[in-house]
């Protein structure tokens, strides 16, 4: 079992630290279990070490030492060591709390990794099954006091919501930095990192035409998933490719609720032609906690009810009598696939309420019949293997682990989800980042057309059993 901890937040440790650094996983509580004797076999007089806490309401925190742990007894100082929080409800919050003076650590046979302002356990600490609340009750004496470390104004409950029962609890080794492990062997086939395989793929998707029985101009590809994960960057990335430039026709930022509030069908032109493309990209509103997108509006989307540009009413919902409905909607009108867009920095911290909604629109799609995909955003942020270089990333462990998590959390298979990079800080149109892109595009055609010959087989059926019945 891996460790939770993938290169984005490594970084921003390794910032806080004072240079490069790689992390190597001792102990894992859900694991090697709560006893502080296993702690202390895995991890006592290895060298500094980041401990890392999971808060059941998606909170991450932490305390970084240079010291080793250790059984001898007593409290310690560390001058160099310090306590962050990484995550606040989800959110990307990274924050250093420095050392101020005074002792920072416990170390006793009789205690796991005990910061001074934020201990874990005493000899033994079990998970507590209670769903959905499922963790392991850890100490909260001092916790975020502020009389070791400077909280720079927060508090126990701005950083872990007053509490400190976590999902799992984590300790890793500190080395002198070294790149991510490349695979000999890469885990998924692909073309090839060339300008060939990159205009093999545009010509393909420069000529498709729908499955041609059905008589439709273009499909309708429905991008849906956390609020701000890029849904509308990847649109542009999309566009930019054909324009030849980066381009920023859809709005997109970073914004905690997410940019887009409307249902818009964009389409892409190829400027070689002029003419514009067999398919159209559905943007709609990010999944976020507490105020989501209702799943009546979503079977709308998908059954072709609401026009293009259409503005969503978070309060009241869409009904029949909404501005612009379209009761009679065609084959044309109607989503043919739907991809789930994940932030893969993020995966391993996605809100159980995140979780469940993407899960339900998965389930819209499957009753309709209209094929799901998922798209990994941000791989680069993951792993500095690929981050350095994007073509390896069908050679990176981290990205795999990320792939396979996230087909586990949606019950379809690891070959339906496809790892992205769009463009955000680059100033020049890379092939790597093309290929991917168009990689993950190519897949949806392929999926639209399968829901396309699915229902004009049923539809066949129909027309042969009213004939017979005639």
């Amino acid at each position: 079992m891996n460790g939770f901890l993938v290169h984005k937040h490594k970084n921003k440790i390794s910032e806080w630290i004072g240079g490069n650094s790689r992390f190597e996983l001792l102990y894992k509580l859900s694991r090697d279990g709560g006893s502080t004797k296993m702690f202390h076999e895995l991890c006592d007089n290895k060298g500094p070490t980041v401990t890392i806490f999971y808060n059941k309401d998606n909170n991450v925190y932490g305390g970084y030492l240079s010291d080793s742990w250790g059984s001898t007894g007593g409290w310690c100082t560390d001058q160099r060591a310090f306590l962050f929080t990484l995550y606040s409800a989800g959110h990307w919050k990274p924050m250093k709390f420095p050392h101020i003076d005074g002792e920072t650590h416990f170390k006793t046979i009789y205690h796991g990794p005990w910061f001074y302002s934020l201990n874990s356990f005493h000899t033994c600490v079990k998970m507590e099954k209670k769903i959905p609340s499922n963790c392991y009750k850890c100490n909260t004496t001092g916790l975020f006091d502020g009389q070791r470390f400077d909280m720079k104004g927060e508090t126990d409950q701005s950083v872990a919501n007053g509490h400190n029962n976590v999902t799992d609890l984590e300790v890793y080794l500190v080395k002198d930095g070294l790149p991510d492990e490349e695979l000999q062997i890469p885990w998924r086939d692909s073309t090839e990192w060339n300008n060939k395989g990159f205009q093999e793929l545009k010509e393909f998707i420069a000529t498709y035409e729908p499955f041609p029985e059905m008589k439709i101009p273009e499909v309708n590809i429905l991008l849906i998933g956390q609020a701000g994960a890029g849904k509308s960057s990847l649109f542009n990335t999309f566009n930019s490719i054909f324009k030849g430039g980066i381009s920023s026709r859809a709005c997109s930022g970073s914004a905690e609720k997410g940019i887009t509030q409307k249902f818009d069908k964009l389409r892409i032109r190829d400027p070689s032609t002029k003419k514009y493309l067999r398919f159209r990209i559905c943007d709609t509103c990010g999944v976020k906690d507490r105020i989501n997108i209702k799943n009546e509006d979503i079977g709308f989307i998908m059954d072709g009810n609401l026009p293009n540009h259409y503005t969503f009413d978070h309060e009241t919902g869409t009904s029949i009598k909404s501005s612009g409905f379209i009761n009679e909607p065609t084959m044309r009108d109607k989503i043919h696939v739907v991809v789930l867009i994940l932030d893969g920095s993020n995966l391993n911290f996605l809100s159980n309420d995140v979780v469940k909604k993407l899960q339900e629109i998965k389930s819209l799609a499957i009753d309709r019949g209209v094929p799901p995909l998922v798209f990994l955003t941000k791989i680069d942020e993951i792993c500095e293997l690929v981050r350095d270089d994007i073509s390896k990333v069908y050679n990176s462990k981290t990205v795999e682990d990320a792939v396979n998590k996230a087909a586990d959390l949606f019950a379809i298979p690891r070959c339906h989800v496809l790892p992205v990079k769009n463009y955000e800080k680059e100033s020049e149109l890379l092939t790597s980042i093309n290929i991917l892109a168009l990689t993950a595009l190519r897949k949806s055609l392929m999926f639209a057309d399968d829901f396309l010959e699915n229902q004009y087989e049923l539809k066949q059926e129909k027309m042969e059993t009213l004939n017979k019945q005639d």
